[in-house]
């Protein structure tokens, strides 16, 4: 369909000018489109799904811009060189490609199996990534006993792995964006699966604390892509929405999983090494289906191969990606510092980022305080003490059902032609959700007295499970469809939020329980919980607003893209 543009992004385009296709940017929203509009050439920008027949529609004459023009004709004077046969036509115009409605290269036209099993490919990477995270909480103390070493060393091993989980983003989740999501995502999960297996035979501490921090560096990939896979994969809102519940779902359910697995392990007459073999079983596992399921995802960079082909067979084709800038500095600008940009100028993202980074330093917080509610204060067993984190995992699961089950209603409010705003869509529940975050706290909080069945104690996890599986739910989905190809990079910052955050406070944790005492520690992080939750509400009644300030969400709704 042809794009508008009444209100130009450049003040050298002019208004009312209609452009037959625009293709997509791999780095600057704001760039792409004046880069193809304002020539003072014609260009064919129409290409059939057939190579082999190229013709198009010509665009109106744009205002002229001396350093772009001479950039694509350099360019395709190169390429006409390199590549074209002496039958071509030397004096044509190049032809944009771009992917036409319906095209079956298109990752949007894939067959549905082939969606399912990308995404359900994706989640289990996740989900492996995640058990990773927290597979030490149920042996710290084997480790320990066997090695002689302070509670601090064995709260590293959780730490430093969500260091990894820092540092990593800000190369993957750009990088998915330069050279495509499979490359990154096969050779990121490689290293971690590498790193997988040096933990169970590492010989000392230091070594092992070494090899956590390279596993969680390796790790965070699927965490930082995903978003990105489920952008380019789903063009319908619905069942993209459906698959980052699933990830949001792996995200909190993985981390769960693996404290009591491997609390059970440690009071078995298996070794702890035997935790971490699990894990590398798991991961292995993962790491073959990964490699055989998982294409090319990215549209840019399909864009650029079917270009790089279709000059072989004679044609004077270019993709979009291919007349952007590729020097140093462009490549640091508009790629790795993307996501930094991101955080900085965004206040979707940066609200989103302090928000989800909170409440992801107490799901990482509770690996360490529930041993001392339930296992110091209540004498239960490292494996009993582990099940206690099951009713977050409960919660989670109930509220991804009502997060599917709206999902469906507002679906059929589409059908019937009614009007359904994106925060509507996206952040209805997690506005009522969210506020059970402060009332699972402060339940958990003031119901751990002796006397007070463990029962009674651990439902407050399923208040917690609720609100926090939610706002992962509702804000994920929100930030992928502002930032729609650009997700990853966004997905990517708020990864390193988060870990950030929960990388600090297992360090402190125990101190500060031992300090404050059970009660009066949680009733601190609740009111933290319950400062912070009106911000959902905000979302919701002013996010078209903060929108179309926001310089990334408004050029990618006037490129439809």
């Amino acid at each position: 369909m042809p794009v508008a543009i009444h209100d130009p992004i450049s003040e050298e385009i002019p208004t009312n000018f209609e452009v037959e296709l625009v293709a997509e940017s791999a780095t600057d929203p704001e760039l792409l489109l004046h880069r193809y509009v304002s020539r003072d050439r014609e260009i064919l920008v129409k290409v059939p799904t057939s190579h082999s027949q190229l013709s198009g529609h010509r665009t109106h004459r744009a205002a002229s811009e001396k350093v772009d023009a001479e950039n694509l004709e350099a360019y395709s004077e190169k390429e006409s060189a390199s590549n074209r046969p002496a039958s071509s036509e030397e004096d044509s115009a190049p032809t944009l490609v771009d992917f036409e409605e319906g095209d079956p290269e298109d990752p949007r036209n894939l067959p549905p199996y082939r969606k399912n099993l990308i995404a359900i490919t994706v989640i289990l990477s996740l989900l492996n990534s995640t058990f990773a995270s927290s597979i030490t909480s149920g042996i710290s103390g084997a480790i320990r006993e066997e090695w002689g070493v302070a509670p601090i060393m064995t709260s590293l091993l959780v730490s430093l792995y969500m260091v990894g989980y820092v540092l990593g983003p800000l190369v993957y989740a750009p990088m998915s964006e330069h050279i495509g999501r499979r490359p990154i995502l096969v050779t990121a999960f490689t290293f971690y699966f590498i790193f997988s297996v040096a933990c169970p035979v590492a010989p000392n501490i230091g070594s092992l604390v070494a090899f956590r921090f390279l596993q969680g560096l390796f790790a965070t990939c699927p965490i930082a892509v995903s978003g990105g896979v489920f952008a380019d994969i789903y063009a319908d809102p619905i069942k993209r929405g459906r698959a980052v519940a699933l990830f949001c779902g792996s995200t909190i359910m993985g981390a769960l999983c693996a404290p009591f697995i491997s609390g059970y392990i440690a009071t078995s007459h298996m070794h702890w090494r035997f935790a971490f073999w699990v894990n590398t079983i798991f991961a292995g596992t993962v790491l073959i289906i990964l490699v055989f399921s998982i294409p090319e995802t990215f549209r840019p960079v399909l864009l650029m191969k079917r270009a790089r082909k279709m000059r072989k067979e004679g044609h004077n084709a270019v993709a979009a990606y291919e007349l952007e800038d590729k020097d140093f500095k462009s490549f640091v600008t508009h790629v790795l510092l993307r996501p930094v940009i991101m955080l900085y100028k965004e206040p979707i993202v940066a609200a989103i980022c302090l928000y989800i980074g909170m409440m992801y330093g107490l799901l990482y917080m509770f690996f360490l305080a529930f041993p001392i509610i339930f296992q110091q204060v209540r004498g239960l067993s490292p494996g009993k003490g582990g099940l206690m984190l099951l009713p977050i995992g409960l919660g989670a699961v109930c509220v991804t059902i009502a997060h599917y089950i709206y999902d469906i209603h507002v679906q059929k409010l589409r059908k019937q032609n009614k009007e359904v705003t994106l925060e509507q869509d996206r952040l209805f529940i997690t506005m009522f959700s969210g506020w059970f975050i402060p009332i699972g706290l402060f339940w958990l909080a003031w119901t751990s007295y002796p006397g007070v069945p463990n029962e009674v104690v651990m439902l407050g996890g399923i208040f917690f499970g609720v609100g926090f599986t939610s706002l992962f739910i509702g804000f994920l989905n929100y930030v992928t469809d502002c930032y729609k190809i650009y997700a990853a990079s966004a997905h990517g910052i708020m990864s390193v939020t988060r870990s950030l955050i929960a990388a600090s406070f297992p360090l402190f944790a125990p101190a500060m329980y031992n300090r404050m005492g059970i009660h009066w520690a949680t009733s601190l992080w609740a009111f933290v919980a319950l400062f912070l939750a009106p911000v959902t509400v905000l979302f919701y009644k002013y996010g078209h607003i903060i929108r179309a300030r926001s310089a990334f969400a408004s050029a990618l709704a006037k490129q439809n893209l």
